[in-house]
């Protein structure tokens, strides 16, 4: 243990810019809201601090570039934001969030450091996912009487601090949407613990897919178990739908490669969310409207859907350039216009849309197209290379399928989200050979390359408690 101690210090006084990286990014999702940016903004001092001492610049990467004309934009629309406060304060939110970005693009350089990160998304996630499962399990004793309401893990983990600082603070924060009935671990609210577990349960699955040695196994795949636990324990049915199709896309592509491993992940993936659903369309632990209450909330979104397309197509203004950034007048929108009491469209692309009209959804689109390109370009022609690109792959697409289901960018736990994937996907495309997109034909040979890659997998075999090599 002191040895271990001693080479961290050594490590920190060497590269303290990638410990506090490393840091941040495990921390990020533990910590509360209104303390987790604060860490990062300190790492990224150490970090520039450290850069400036080695006489290197930070870059951005096209990617970066992209994402500061979708924020240089969002940050104009103040001038014609009726909630300016609001728009320049997400604003704000989003240019400071998006130094993890930087960070990432900078200083993992390097394959070991890219699995480093992973492990440590995975870990604080299968952290968050163990509070979530003591959360519900602790809500449905003391719901049959088994144990007293004082005895039951308390949801969100921090609600009482929250409370004292949000109380605080000079401007309203609505604090009812907190539900004693779903977990919602160290975030505050279930949804937002369902968004963080989307990402890392593709990327709990690489790990245990690709360690060394059999203890290693084992962790990664209690993490994964502990992960799934805790998306099913928000009771959030978009997000358990996409966790299982998840599972079954990387099922399908990964087959030649990991059957055995991933058939080995899906039996505890099913065991832990498909009672999820049944308990929210009140199938089992039934309770007064359980599968009504799913029935409505369905029913709540398409009217929100409804009502902001309605809207939209009738504002020719907001249509093209938005109302300005931020929910704040999406739920003004919602409340005064058609009478809904809901905070924000529950669904990214309208949200953005109302938000920042056509052009501000045609900047956020370009950042992530182009980000599924950086991907596409890296020639992944060995087991562990594809199966990682394809992991990061799949993490984005199911962030961002759960966007259509929620707003996915509500809070700095989920916006940071956005800028770790984009960051992951530079230090990838950084440490593979690649080929470079930039015309139709480009286009079309990546494509039949990682389509011949797909086919031409061959088999691992996975032996436990021995090493394998790629």
């Amino acid at each position: 243990m002191k040895e271990k101690l001693i080479s961290l210090r050594e490590q920190y006084k060497t590269n303290p810019g990638w410990c506090w990286l490393l840091a941040t990014i495990f921390l990020f999702p533990i910590l509360p809201e209104y303390v987790s940016p604060f860490i990062l903004f300190i790492g990224f001092i150490v970090f520039k601090v450290q850069w400036s001492h080695e006489g290197k610049k930070a870059k951005v990467g096209t990617l970066g570039k992209l994402m500061i004309a979708f924020m240089g934009y969002s940050l104009v629309s103040t001038l014609w934001s009726t909630t300016k406060f609001s728009t320049l304060a997400t604003a704000g939110l989003w240019w400071g969030l998006f130094l993890i970005q930087v960070m990432i693009n900078n200083l993992v350089r390097t394959r070991k450091k890219i699995d480093r990160i992973l492990a440590a998304m995975s870990l604080s996630g299968a952290i968050n996912g163990f509070v979530a499962i003591l959360q519900i399990c602790s809500y449905t004793l003391f719901k049959y009487d088994y144990i007293k309401k004082s005895q039951v893990f308390v949801t969100p983990f921090y609600k009482p601090l929250d409370k004292a600082v949000y109380t605080w603070l000079p401007f309203d924060i609505d604090t009812t949407l907190w539900w004693d009935s779903r977990a919602s671990g160290f975030f505050s609210n279930p949804n937002l613990l369902a968004t963080y577990l989307m990402i890392v349960y593709p990327i709990s699955i690489y790990l245990f897919l690709n360690t060394k040695g059999k203890k290693h196994k084992i962790l990664y795949f209690m993490m994964n178990v502990l992960i799934s636990g805790g998306i099913s324990a928000t009771l959030t049915r978009g997000g358990c739908v996409i966790a299982i199709a998840g599972w079954l896309f990387m099922f399908i592509v990964l087959f030649k490669q990991h059957k055995k491993p991933l058939l080995e992940i899906f039996v505890p993936t099913v065991l832990v969310i498909i009672p999820s659903l049944l308990t929210r369309y009140g199938i089992i632990f039934k309770a007064r409207g359980a599968g009504s209450e799913a029935v409505k909330s369905s029913a709540a979104h398409l009217k929100i859907w409804g009502s902001l397309l309605d809207y939209i197509f009738h504002h020719a203004l907001p249509f093209i350039i938005g109302t300005g950034f931020g929910i704040e007048r999406t739920g003004q929108i919602l409340l005064n216009t058609y009478h809904l009491d809901k905070p924000h469209g529950h669904n990214f692309v309208l949200e953005t849309w109302v938000e920042l009209g056509v052009i501000g959804l045609a900047l956020l689109f370009t950042v992530l197209v182009c980000a599924f390109g950086k991907l596409l370009e890296i020639n992944a022609n060995n087991g562990k290379k594809f199966t990682l690109v394809f992991c990061i792959f799949t993490s984005m697409m199911m962030y961002l399928l759960f966007g259509l289901t929620d707003y996915i960018f509500n809070s700095p736990k989920q916006i940071i989200n956005i800028f770790i994937l984009l960051g992951l996907t530079q230090a990838l495309s950084h440490c593979y050979d690649k080929t470079i997109i930039h015309d139709a034909d480009s286009l079309k040979k990546a494509a039949q390359k990682e389509l011949k890659n797909t086919i031409n997998q061959k088999p691992i075999k996975h032996k436990k408690g021995k090493r394998k090599t790629y």
